[in-house]
């Protein structure tokens, strides 16, 4: 099948070297045969125009490899799936896969545009749990050890506000956490730094998300797709994703669907002023445009009069990401660069004093 190209020469140029950023700093390290494919994408408009069907400020690259992989887990006897791990009893690791992922795409093009113009990357790892556990730490020493509410912004699916039901494991020896949880987390410390890490859990007395397009959990394509946007060679993250979401159906999380800016004020209306309010999110902000971002911290501003609210944020404005805490009480504001983190929570360089 030929795929009509509508690109100009300097979009096609622009999407192919979002494709090579992708494989120089984000699958180089996770993912072979994605950083592999990657290369050979950004060099073929046929299969780059697949990817620019997607929505305003979308992963391009991450929403066709998910889309592939997701009609790979319904086609399990493509001849595809002998490069993928994960669908593979002992994959192909020695031959040119990208001759085969190519004319998957070509002859599915007309199911990879349809999921790449209506998916989204909603990636739900639950192991970036592993540096929001110092931060709430850090916030609950500040507050005297005093219960706060929860707010995630882009929670997906939610399964990262479960995060006090599962268990950790850190480089140092601090085991934390639930020791019977299904979800296992191990987190590498970098560095010289320490985070602060708890004894007994924070305390929370509510949690809530919210999502443009919140994830039900109790929805098997929805999962399905939560797991196509997971590398095919990282197995227990799949493994690690379908644990999560099993303790998710025992504990489902309260979810609203809408718009940050609309759907915050309102649930902060709903907690007492006298309750601290810790709001969190991670690779969520990246998405939006500058303004959007902007108006966030903004109505942040406006709605901590009388009250104290603290935005856990985890954004790839630098990369690896930063994790920045702000504290908002009164007007006043003030902001802290507590680590760097890992996209997928392998790791974790505390540089808070």
């Amino acid at each position: 099948m030929i795929v009509d190209n509508p690109l100009s020469t300097q979009e096609l140029d622009t999407l192919a070297r979002e494709f090579i950023w992708n494989a120089d700093n984000v699958f180089a390290d996770s993912s072979p045969l994605y950083e592999k494919l990657a290369r050979r994408i950004a060099d073929d408009p046929q299969v780059l125009v697949l990817a620019a069907h997607r929505q305003a400020h979308q992963p391009a690259s991450n929403l066709l490899f998910a889309a592939v992989h997701y009609l790979l887990f319904r086609l399990e006897d493509d001849p595809l799936t002998l490069f993928y791990a994960d669908l593979a009893r002992r994959p192909n690791t020695a031959d040119d896969p990208y001759p085969i992922f190519r004319a998957f795409c070509l002859e599915h093009a007309d199911e990879i545009i349809a999921l790449v113009s209506t998916r989204r990357v909603q990636t739900n790892e639950v192991a970036r749990c592993n540096f929001f556990l110092p931060a709430f730490t850090l916030i609950a020493q500040t507050l005297n050890e005093v219960p706060f509410a929860l707010i995630e912004v882009g929670s997906s699916a939610g399964l990262n506000l479960n995060w006090d039901r599962y268990r950790y494991r850190y480089s140092n020896g601090v085991r934390a956490g639930d020791p019977l949880s299904l979800v296992r987390l191990q987190c590498e410390l970098r560095g010289t730094g320490r985070p602060p890490l708890p004894g007994a859990l924070p305390r929370v007395v509510s949690r809530v998300g919210i999502d443009l397009h919140p994830i039900d959990v109790f929805d098997d394509d929805a999962m399905l797709w939560l797991l196509a946007l997971i590398w095919p060679e990282q197995t227990s993250r799949a493994n690690r994703l379908r644990s999560a979401i099993a303790v998710a159906r025992e504990f489902p999380p309260a979810l609203h669907g809408g718009d940050a800016l609309e759907q915050t004020p309102r649930l902060l209306d709903e907690i007492p002023l006298d309750t601290p309010v810790v709001l969190f999110h991670s690779f969520v902000l990246n998405q939006l445009a500058d303004e959007l971002r902007t108006r966030y911290y903004d109505m942040l501003r406006e709605r901590c009069a009388g009250r104290i609210l603290f935005d856990v944020a985890v954004e790839p404005f630098a990369w690896p990401a930063p994790m920045v805490l702000t504290t908002l009480r009164d007007g006043a504001e003030t902001q802290q660069p507590l680590a760097t983190c890992d996209h997928h929570g392998r790791w974790l360089e505390w540089i808070n004093p």
